[in-house]
């Protein structure tokens, strides 16, 4: 993850007074924003601060147009009903434009994280440069914005871009090798930064899914402690993953941490692109996944799966794909041991496109891992429910939560 803003200078230069207005101001807006407050009084008791505290936050806050005062709130409380506070989820937005090997996703989120407008552009990636696809990629984005209808430059608070791949710190890069064959620099997303006047906010893909799952989870239980820590595993061409320890997503120094795909499964195996032999994406993956399958097809005489999809309908009713698709989960399940005795969690959730092979799938991992039952009793893993444009979301979510600021 890296934050581009557009005032550099003056980002370490707030006094003490300011930095506890923002925390309280932006605390307000995040119980607006989440719904678990929707008047003054509510505030007051939850923030503990006075009543004129409160008051004076919550009218900047509606001097800003992030906030409005709409009339009566609900309540059970006796006596006068305290006015209700909405966020004014239009006002402000934040385009996301995912990158993709055949193009790029662009979509348009409003406050609420509610996807407004979305579309999505080719790319002919062959063209691309392999060292600094940057400025070539900055050029679409461009083009992408203009095209928008919706995409309003004043209302924006920032332009996210999610990628499938690593900031690498000590070189200042953006490295996308496994998943886009191509890397961009950082020198070129600050150029895009200047050209489009706007904050820019790079976000790997995976944790975008992770946190929108995490979101998810919030919402249907808010004062569940288990959401706060989490592994998220995303299985498409390739194994990438997140984690996301007391609520937020943990990178480490090298913005290198949770890359579960490049475990070694075995010694001296299959060659990856990251250097290293064995690792685990390069057995476990959805092509490698369907390449199994269609062997034990050949052998067995039948016809072979074209896509995951119509893998998931057969493989519990055909024996010769069940034992290709069960052993692919043996696999993965020690691959994941591996990650749980490390970390120490015990939240897994998988995602990416593997959910097509569903429960009976889950039910082998499930069963695999509770054979190692001393170390990660407890556990629990399922398959991702945040939905589609899940990546956009996530980081929409977590720009608002961890980086967005209202006074500073």
């Amino acid at each position: 993850m890296k934050y581009l803003p557009l005032d550099t200078a003056g980002v370490n230069r707030v006094g003490y007074q300011q930095q506890v207005k923002e925390a309280n101001i932006k605390h307000i807006f995040d119980l607006v924003r989440s719904g678990r407050c929707k008047s003054r009084a509510e505030l007051v008791r939850m923030m503990k601060l006075s009543a004129t505290s409160v008051s004076v936050l919550v009218e900047e806050l509606a001097a800003r147009r992030l906030i409005s005062e709409t009339g009566p709130a609900h309540t059970t409380l006796p006596g006068r009903r305290p006015i209700s506070l909405t966020l004014n989820s239009n006002e402000r937005q934040i385009a996301v434009v995912t990158l993709k090997r055949d193009g790029v996703r662009y979509a348009l989120l409003n406050l609420a994280c509610e996807v407004v407008e979305s579309h999505f552009f080719p790319l002919e990636a062959a063209g691309l440069p392999k060292d600094d696809a940057g400025d070539a990629y900055a050029a679409l984005i461009e083009d992408v914005l203009s095209k928008a209808r919706r995409f309003n430059r004043k209302k924006a608070l920032a332009v996210g871009i999610c990628f499938p791949g690593v900031y690498m710190q000590n070189g200042g890069n953006f490295s996308n090798i496994s998943a886009l064959g191509v890397n961009f620099s950082e020198a070129s997303m600050v150029r895009l930064r200047d050209a489009l006047r706007l904050p820019v906010y790079l976000f790997n893909a995976t944790k975008g899914l992770a946190y929108a799952e995490k979101k998810r989870l919030d919402a249907i239980n808010p004062d569940d402690p288990e959401t706060l820590d989490m592994i998220f595993v995303e299985i498409h061409d390739r194994i990438s993953s997140a984690l996301i320890s007391r609520g937020s997503i943990y990178t480490g120094p090298y913005n290198a941490s949770g890359e579960v795909g490049h475990m070694t499964l075995q010694f001296g195996g299959r060659p990856c692109a990251c250097g290293n032999r064995g690792c685990l994406e390069r057995y476990v993956n959805q092509s490698a996944i369907l390449e199994d399958a269609r062997a034990a097809c050949e052998q067995a005489g039948l016809e072979p799966p074209a896509t995951l999809e119509e893998l998931g309908r057969r493989y519990p009713d055909e024996t010769a794909l069940n034992d290709a698709v069960m052993n692919s989960a043996r696999m993965l399940a020690s691959g994941l041991y591996s990650v749980l005795v490390s970390s120490g969690l015990r939240n897994v959730v998988l995602g990416g496109g593997i959910e097509f092979l569903g429960e009976p799938f889950l039910k082998e991992l499930r069963r695999e891992l509770k054979k190692r039952d001393v170390l990660i009793c407890d556990l629990k893993l399922n398959y991702a429910q945040a939905g589609p444009d899940a990546e956009c979301v996530g980081l929409a979510q977590y720009f608002l939560d961890k980086i967005y600021t209202i006074t500073t």
